[in-house]
């Protein structure tokens, strides 16, 4: 399993993409951080096949390591604005995601303990 490096472009081709460009950056970058988010936690459910949990935490360090420096190259650019405008987006989106997850399992729950009485 190999987690997606996106790289943000340079300054001067940042600078050109103007602002719709930069926000389209910002999400295929927010695209990748879910990707690899899921290969740690299909990491994470194989290690009980066996090798541990050593390799999820590594790549759980490469992630979150990752972030840091994106938001300080974003933030020394000069863009932050933009970023956080992709992170409201991106925090909106999870969270439909999430909201999804729990009426779901909510609706798991209620056939389940419905069966059981």
């Amino acid at each position: 399993m190999t987690m997606i490096t996106y790289h943000l472009p340079p300054a001067k081709e940042l600078g050109q993409a103007g602002k719709d460009g930069r926000m389209n950056i910002f999400r295929r970058y927010f695209a990748s951080s879910r990707y690899n988010r899921l290969l740690i936690q299909q990491a994470l459910v194989r290690s009980a096949l066996g090798g541990g949990v050593a390799r999820v935490a590594e790549m759980e360090k490469a992630h979150n390591r990752d972030f840091q420096d994106t938001l300080k190259k974003v933030k020394k650019l000069g863009y932050l604005d933009e970023f956080l405008e992709a992170v409201r987006e991106e925090d909106s989106a999870l969270q439909k995601i999430i909201e999804a997850y729990d009426r779901r399992m909510m609706d798991d729950y209620d056939a389940s303990h419905q069966r059981r009485q």
